[in-house]
This record gives structure tokens, C-alpha cells and sequence, in this order.
């Protein structure tokens, strides 16, 4: 750390005096030391330095030298104040008066203390120095005679030197580290997690569409959120020119937002913030950078990589929903080293845009639910867990931002087609009085998959026995009677054969299947037995 005002005048070689302290506890960072007797110091002065002075331009305070009421005179006339006065006695209160401008002005310039050396003119620090200094609560030290101003300089400079040393080391340290997290398969929560041990505080990931997809520290999300919605007002007000924003809450706690894009495509938006303070902000700015940096680094060839596994992902469930373990198994095993174990638990999500290879919430499941493969399957987010998987997966769902979700069992590998339907029966369930309408759902999805496939299995098991020529006929018989609402003449039209013919099958369908055509509730049934076995054929 860059020395303070305290530890400088603690260097016992230097044999400074502590005057006034000016409310300061001496931890405050020194930025720089100035040294120069013109009046009109502030001027060339900056927030943080620290001023040192002889003052060989201000007249004695006595006014002892024959040329002391020029020199009073000529210093009030380059501050712009009134240079009438007579004698010495009429000189007191302009003496005083330039004091108090002169110590203001260095207050407004942001000096941080002023170093008084005695003897060089002035054989003691003069008391209308001091009224000003305590009048405007500056810190104010005496320097001896026996001590060159370059002597504190040195030791300053020497300091900073062996900060910026540091700074670099530690940056050079800081960058390696956030840049081996970013080759993390989920880079977006390794790095959040490094910046945030690294700045000794939290930080957070904030996609879009404003959505907190990684954060350190959960208690931290509404101050994450607060910061990201003033860069995102920043960001309307300069435009693209806004890049970054640094400052400080509170007084003690510093934060950074940086945007991250590159080549004209936003990913979002990294937030750090520290409670350390002093010359810690120094490497807290390149901290936040560097971390910012690394992910616009590494999320292109992210966002390349889950696209491209999306698409297995996809096929996979779409084979897991057919009941094609198997066939999904041999997708999975590429792309996952957990492999289901039964019973499990399969997930339904909606409405989430996985279909969007920006979408950042959707990349976060595979380190938050390390037992779980997912994937899009008809517009949906699946996520199949084993049982000890099931905490991680509902608290990644909660803070997803997902506004639906549903669950079903999986007793085991046939049991596949059936879960996909009842995860979905499970989801409308959540879904039911909340503002999206249920209206929508198709006619399986009011029913229970896996009775309906029983009961269709069972209803339709007598036509096992009928030779394979005349199951098929009168199969297509059914499908088409149940396509024209059992109006004969229709179905025998579409089927090309005589209306009689159509009757005979009728009536041979209802012996078989113990079904009344013309009873409304046999219909219903029939249609639901029929569009599972068809289902179950053409998967």
C-alpha cells in the first residue's frame, strides 16, 4: 500500500510535527507531495497531495522587514483581494485575511495536508496559518530546519514506487488466475466466484435482460441489481462510448460494472465491488477490468460450444420422450459423464427461450447441477436428475428466473414416454390461476400417460389375434371413422370401399374391442386408446 499521511509522519528520521490533524485518522493514501512558497499554490494542486511550503513569498507575521507591506500588498492584489491599507498596525487584518484564502483555496483543491517548514523565513509557523488550518479543518505539520523538503519527497516517491511494484505483481498474479477460470467449463461462475475472492468482496453476472445468472454472495443481489440499472443508464445516456463504471457507495465501499461484448454483441454485464479502502482502489479498477477481460475472452467460444451440444441435447430428449433410452444413452455419454440412475426425476421449464444461444441461465445448469442432463425438446427445458440431484436442480429453477416448471417420476427406462407427459400435466398444474391460461394444452395432456397406455394396450389386445391383413384394414377403417366422426358413407368414400363394407368392420370393431360406436363416452375413450397406440407405432 502506497504510505498514508499517519505513517509519514511516523518516519522517525524525517522529525515532523503534527500541528493540527484536521479531523484526519492518517490512513488516507498520500498521492503525491508538492512542493512551492507562490500564493496561489491551489492552482497546481491536486486531491490527495500533500503541500510543503516555506512560505518565503508571505510577508512575517510581525511585519519586522521594511519590504513586508509590499510584499503583502502584491500578494493580496495576485489572490484578486483589496491591497489599501496604510501600516503594519492597519495590516493585521489583510495579513490574516490572506491566510484564510490562501488555506481555503488549497482545502477546495483537494490538499490533503500542509507541511510547514520553520526557520527558512519564518521562525515559527505563523498563528494566522493555523486559525486558517483549524477554521477549514486541514492537517497541518511542522518540518524542521534540519530537514530538506526532498527528504519526504524521496521517501513518498519511494513508497509508490514499491506500490506500483506490487500492483503490478498482484495484477500480473490476479489476471492468470481470472484467465485460467474463464477456460472453466462454465466460465461465466468461475470467474464471478475468482473476482470475488480476489477483491476481497462479491461480485455478480448480469445478463440482458437484466437477469443475475452468477453471484457470489445472495444477499448481494439488489445491490447488484441497483448497480447494474446505473450502468445501464450510463449506458443510454454516452451510448457506446460507455464502456465502464467505477465510484464509490457509502463512503467505504467500491464498486466496478464493465460491460462485455465484443464485435458488437453484448453478453452482459460483470459487477465487483470491496469494502477495502486506501490505495487498494488502484488494483480493485485493473481487478474488475481484468475479470471483465477474461470473459470477453472466453464466452464467444462458450456460446459456440453449448450451441453446438445444444443440438445433441435436443435429439437426445426427443429419444428419451420415444422411449429410446438407448439411442439417447449414446448421445448423452459425449456430452455428460453422469449417466441416469433410476428412479429419477425429470424437470419440465417454461416458458425459457433455450432456443437462444445467448441465453446465459441455461448454460449455469450444467455446474449448478452437476447429477442432471437437459436439453430443449418442443419448445420446453428438460432437466433429468437423480434423486440426490433434485435440491440443486429446484434451487437452480428458483433463481432462473423460469416462470413455470413441473416434475414427474422415472421408475425406470420404459417409463420415459409417460414422465414427459405428466412433467408437462404437473407444469399446467403450477400454471392453473396464474396469469398464463391452460387452454392451449392438447387432449394427452389431460389425461394420465401411463393409464391411458395401459388401457389402450388392454383395449386394443384382441386385435393381436386377427391375422395381419385384416388388422390392418380394419385399423385404417378406424382411423378413418374417427377422422369423419363415425359417419360411414364418409369413411367408406375415403377409404374406397362399399358403405356396407364399413358396417361389417364396424361391427366387428365393437365385438372385438367391447365398444358401443354410438355411446359418446366409448367414443372419447376409443379416440384416447387410439392416438396412444398410434403414438407408441410411430415413435
Amino acid at each position: 500500500m502506497s504510505i498514508t499521511i499517519g505513517q509519514l509522519l511516523a518516519v522517525p528520521e524525517l522529525k515532523l510535527r503534527l500541528v493540527h490533524d484536521g479531523g484526519c485518522n492518517g490512513t488516507e493514501s498520500i498521492v503525491w507531495v508538492h512542493a512551492t512558497d507562490v500564493v496561489n499554490a491551489a492552482e497546481f494542486s491536486e486531491p490527495g497531495e500533500v503541500l510543503l511550503t516555506c512560505s518565503t513569498n508571505f510577508p512575517l507575521e510581525d511585519m519586522s522587514n521594511a519590504n513586508d507591506l509590499s510584499l503583502l500588498r502584491r500578494d493580496r492584489r495576485k489572490l484578486g483581494l483589496s491591497s489599501s491599507f496604510k501600516d503594519a498596525e492597519s495590516a493585521k487584518e489583510p495579513y490574516d485575511e490572506l491566510w484564510m484564502h490562501y488555506v481555503s483555496s488549497l482545502s477546495r483543491a483537494g490538499v490533503m495536508a500542509i507541511g510547514f517548514g520553520v526557520k527558512m523565513k519564518h521562525p515559527v509557523i505563523p498563528q494566522a496559518c493555523i486559525d486558517a488550518v483549524k477554521q477549514h479543518n486541514m492537517l497541518l505539520f511542522e518540518v524542521p530546519e534540519e530537514i530538506n523538503f526532498s527528504q519526504i519527497a524521496k521517501t513518498v516517491i519511494r513508497s509508490q514506487a514499491e506500490e506500483s511494484e506490487n500492483v503490478q505483481r498482484v495484477m500480473y498474479s490476479a489476471q492468470r488466475e481470472l484467465f485460467e477460470a474463464s477456460n472453466d467449463r462454465n466460465p461465466i461462475e468461475a470467474v464471478v466466484n475468482r473476482a470475488a475472492l480476489l477483491s476481497s468482496g462479491w461480485a455478480a453476472f448480469i445478463d440482458n435482460e437484466m437477469r443475475i445468472i452468477s453471484i457470489s454472495n445472495q444477499s448481494m443481489r439488489k445491490r447488484a441489481m441497483t448497480l447494474a440499472a446505473r450502468m445501464g443508464k450510463q449506458k443510454e445516456h454516452d451510448g457506446d462510448t460507455a464502456k465502464s463504471l467505477f465510484g464509490v457507495a457509502g463512503g467505504a465501499i467500491r464498486y466496478c460494472v464493465c460491460l462485455i461484448g465484443q464485435k458488437g454483441r453484448a453478453f452482459g454485464m460483470l459487477v465487483v465491488s470491496t469494502s477495502r479502502s486506501g490505495s487498494y482502489g488502484d488494483i480493485f479498477r485493473s481487478l474488475g477490468v481484468a475479470a471483465a477481460d477474461a470473459l470477453m475472452w472466453s464466452l464467444p467460444q462458450h456460446i459456440e460450444r453449448f450451441r453446438s451440444e445444444s443440438r445433441l441435447r435436443a435429439i437426445a430428449m426427443g429419444e428419451l420422450q420415444a422411449g429410446r433410452v438407448q439411442s439417447a444413452a449414446s448421445i448423452m455419454g459425449p456430452l455428460w459423464n453422469w449417466t441416469p440412475s433410476y428412479p429419477a426425476r425429470l424437470y419440465c421449464v417454461e416458458p425459457f427461450g433455450v432456443s437462444n444461444d445467448m441465453d446465459f441461465a441455461t448454460m449455469s445448469i450444467e455446474s449448478a447441477c452437476l447429477e442432471s442432463v437437459f436439453g430443449e425438446y418442443e419448445d420446453r427445458l428438460w432437466i433429468l436428475t437423480s434423486k440426490d440431484g433434485c435440491d440443486a436442480v429446484e434451487r437452480w429453477i428458483e433463481g432462473s428466473g423460469a416462470l413455470d416448471s413441473g416434475y414427474a417420476a422415472v421408475r425406470g427406462p420404459r417409463s420415459f414416454p409417460g414422465a414427459f407427459n405428466k412433467a408437462v400435466q404437473n407444469l399446467l398444474l403450477h400454471r392453473a390461476g396464474s396469469r398464463d391460461s391452460v387452454l392451449d394444452i392438447t387432449p394427452h395432456e389431460l389425461v394420465d400417460p401411463d393409464l391411458a397406455q395401459m388401457y389402450a394396450e388392454e383395449l386394443f389386445a384382441p386385435l393381436k389375434d386377427v391375422p395381419a391383413a385384416e388388422n390392418r384394414s380394419l385399423m385404417a377403417t378406424l382411423r378413418e371413422l374417427m377422422s369423419a366422426s363415425f359417419n360411414i358413407g364418409t369413411a367408406a368414400g375415403r377409404l374406397q370401399v362399399h358403405r356396407h363394407t364399413v358396417e361389417n368392420r364396424v361391427v366387428k370393431l365393437e365385438r372385438l374391442l367391447g365398444l358401443d360406436f354410438t355411446d359418446e363416452s366409448a367414443r372419447v375413450r376409443l379416440w384416447i386408446a387410439y392416438s396412444f397406440i398410434r403414438d407408441a407405432e410411430q415413435a
